[in-house]
């Protein structure tokens, strides 16, 4: 089977979740013997492929333009959704009114995309149900869950201890931007005698000055490799991601699988992955986030949660839904 994959051209120099599912799910689906090429280009000639699988419709403009290629084309669809309705975050965030009124534009291009797939692939069932209430569409779906990479549940944490003299610290992981609500989680810590540990790169140059100059003990480190980050997440006592949304947020599955306590959003499909081995918290409230953090705080780490992820969510498991969705399409 020969597969080509499609996504946003800055994939790689901006990199977010859905270059992250994409090329963990490369990787995966190459293990189990399918051939799989990325190509960025809206006018790719696809003679030679099986499925086009497009990633990301929160982003819709290129993935649009990839489903109308594919279908002049007569080729079969697979669309990794990555949706949330980014409505409640342009509202409640003061972004600028025009913000929310290109989203809303933008409805007839996913509703378009999204009926036009021969299958949707949306990361839990919260993601379906909601594309379904506000798209009204009828295309099979099949639920593949993100995954961590198993080598996170291995993780050491003296690595990162020795190297900045921190533990058993807050960690949010993630790059500082609005969305992921870096500074609300500040605010929240004020009170709490205890590290917050920040990684990430920065996408809003603005927002992270603000971030940086709004608590006394607030560390901040630039994007760092696997290992390194493997290490700071065994370090940690918690990992919060308070976001106003996540689809559910790879930085806490992999912190989890690393055994973090996992502070989280409750918007998005986090349930579905962390059951009752979170805490959940208000992203609009920052005394929910901190009543989340204290209980994370005061409750001991376990294996419980990092085996729970690292039974059912891995990248491999990831791949083998994917196979299975493009084995349904191909009949």
């Amino acid at each position: 089977m020969k597969v080509l994959f499609q996504i946003r051209p800055d994939f790689e120099n901006n990199v977010a979740g859905d270059s992250i599912q994409l090329l963990n799910t490369k990787k995966c689906l190459e293990q189990l013997g399918v051939d799989v090429d990325i190509n960025v280009d809206t006018n790719a000639y696809l003679e030679t492929y099986d499925v086009v699988h497009i990633f990301n419709t929160t982003r819709i403009a290129e993935t649009y333009n990839f489903v109308l290629n594919a279908l002049q084309q007569h080729k079969s669809i697979a669309l990794s959704t990555i949706y949330w309705d980014m409505s409640e975050y342009y509202n409640n965030t003061g972004s600028p009114k025009s913000k929310l009124e290109i989203w809303n534009r933008a409805y007839p291009l996913r509703k378009y995309a999204m009926d036009k797939a021969d299958i949707l692939l949306p990361n839990s069932m919260a993601e379906m149900q909601l594309i379904k209430e506000q798209y009204g569409v009828n295309t099979p779906y099949e639920i593949v869950p993100n995954g961590a990479d198993a080598a996170f549940a291995k993780a050491d944490a003296s690595d990162f201890v020795n190297a900045h003299a921190v533990y058993n610290f807050v960690l949010c992981v993630g790059r500082l931007s609005p969305r992921k609500n870096q500074l609300a989680l500040i605010k929240a810590m004020r009170d709490i005698d205890i590290p917050l540990v920040l990684i990430g790169s920065v996408s809003d140059g603005g927002y992270a000055q603000k971030c940086l100059s709004a608590g006394n003990k607030v560390y901040y480190m630039p994007f760092m490799p696997q290992q390194k980050l493997a290490s700071a997440y065994a370090a940690a006592k918690v990992h919060a991601q308070p976001s106003f949304f996540e689809t559910p947020g790879l930085a806490s599955l992999e912190a989890a699988m690393a055994g973090c306590n996992i502070v989280i959003t409750d918007r998005g499909g986090t349930n579905e992955y962390f059951n009752d081995m979170a805490w959940y918290c208000n992203p609009n409230d920052i005394n929910s986030i901190k009543a989340a953090l204290l209980d994370a705080l005061s409750t001991p780490k376990s294996n419980r949660l990092s085996e729970h992820v690292l039974s059912h969510f891995t990248w491999d498991k990831a791949a083998q839904k994917t196979l299975e969705a493009y084995n349904k399409i191909l009949k």
